[in-house]
């Protein structure tokens, strides 16, 4: 099983705090089958302070929230909250594809915990080489995501190193 933290970067909450709350709750309504089929046991949102509904949200979606001044000690917090040893990180405003909690299942069933899930391909360039992409979601072992923790998922990706990129993508409902 995995615990799943849903990062609801800066960038969203600059702009405005409902835009934010929107991509939130799509996004965590594509969690809803990797909870029904066993793979995800809790879910946690980690957001700046200040993001009007998200209590609201966390509420009624019957998740946990961390929140605080920066996004990067959210989730930090959130991490430190999480039942699970291994966490799928993604981002507000990204749904993964159907068939994701099958794939991390296997994945787990096969002793792998750490694996990147990408973007769908946008432009020409990502559609040629799909591993380009932008990484949408990170699944690694929470002592590894708190030394990597940081705002922005690109850097956590690089920073998490070699790890297999999922076939399963996300798409964006932002």
């Amino acid at each position: 099983m995995l615990s799943a933290i849903v990062l609801v970067p800066s960038q969203t909450v600059r702009v405005s705090a409902r835009p934010a709350a929107e991509a939130l709750v799509r996004t965590l309504s594509a969690l809803v089958p990797a909870a029904i089929e066993g793979v995800l046991r809790d879910v946690i949102i980690a957001a700046a302070t200040g993001v009007a509904g998200l209590e609201q949200i966390a509420d009624h979606a019957g998740c946990g929230l961390e929140d605080a001044a920066q996004p990067r000690d959210a989730l930090c917090k959130a991490l430190a909250a999480t039942r699970e040893a291994n966490i799928f990180l993604i981002m507000a405003g990204r749904a993964p594809e159907t068939g994701f909690a099958e794939e991390l299942a296997e994945l787990l069933g096969d002793g792998q915990n750490r694996a990147r899930m990408r973007d769908r391909p946008g432009t020409l360039l990502t559609r040629i080489a799909p591993g380009l992409a932008p990484a949408a979601a990170l699944l690694a072992p929470r002592d590894v995501l708190l030394k990597i923790a940081d705002d922005e998922m690109s850097r956590m990706s690089r920073r998490l190193g070699s790890a297999p990129s999922l076939r399963c993508r996300a798409r964006r409902v932002d």
